[in-house]
């Protein structure tokens, strides 16, 4: 495992525009916690603090009334979350954040980080910056799950995640993710998952793990991409 970056590095990436004075404010203000792995980070209802991951994977998860499970995205460190919260502190969160891994994360009491905004505005924009990316990417899910097959829905989260969290001795993600992820039932990802390997695209591993075995057909499954440059979400 790589060494951890610092918050003060994160935040200089993330909001290049911010001016540094702020940036300090914003390092002293920090809040860091370790988690654990299937650790519920953040509960649905509750508004989410804004949030760094500095270490590991989170998922965010909601539980929908019939009980089934979806997943709107996986995060990695360096991913700023929790941005609702900044314009509406009082706001209860949708999903549920749930960690796959161990790792660490950094957070904030809002109403700060919005004053600090309207005193800043390169900081507003870089804030701005990144809900507008956050959008590109919820858009990219919901055009997959209104327009893909869960074969293709499928294929894209492999593309996508499959080496970084399937692809391992010890998978970070669990299949029951992979339904949530590709909004089916379990039934349905295993079978559309025996469907992709019978045809040579997948291998699956004993202990959870899948192996992609043909990149390339595995992609040309996928129709709805993300637009250049959007973030690798």
């Amino acid at each position: 495992m790589g060494a951890i970056e610092s918050v003060g590095t994160h935040l200089t990436r993330l909001l290049p525009n911010a001016d540094a004075s702020t940036l300090r404010r914003l390092e002293d203000a920090v809040r860091q916690q370790t988690f654990g792995r299937r650790d519920v980070l953040h509960a649905r209802g509750i508004a989410l603090p804004p949030f760094i991951l500095l270490d590991g994977r989170v998922m965010d998860r909601r539980v929908v009334e019939t009980g089934r499970v979806y997943a709107a995205l996986i995060a990695g460190p360096g991913y700023f979350g929790g941005l609702r919260s900044i314009t509406d502190p009082n706001a209860d969160a949708l999903y549920e954040l749930v960690a796959l891994t161990d790792g660490k994360w950094a957070t904030w009491e809002p109403r700060l980080v919005r004053e600090l905004a309207l005193q800043d505005g390169g900081l507003a924009v870089g804030l701005l910056d990144l809900a507008s990316d956050f959008a590109v990417v919820h858009n990219v899910r919901l055009d997959e799950r209104t327009f893909e097959s869960a074969r293709q829905r499928m294929a894209a989260i492999l593309t996508r995640y499959g080496e970084a969290i399937f692809d391992t001795p010890h998978p970070v993600a669990q299949r029951v993710d992979l339904a949530a992820m590709i909004g089916t039932s379990r039934v349905m990802m295993y079978r559309t998952l025996r469907g992709l390997e019978a045809d040579g695209l997948v291998k699956r591993h004993h202990g959870g793990g899948i192996s992609i075995v043909n990149h390339e057909r595995l992609a040309r499954l996928v129709e709805v991409a993300p637009p250049d440059e959007a973030p690798a979400l």
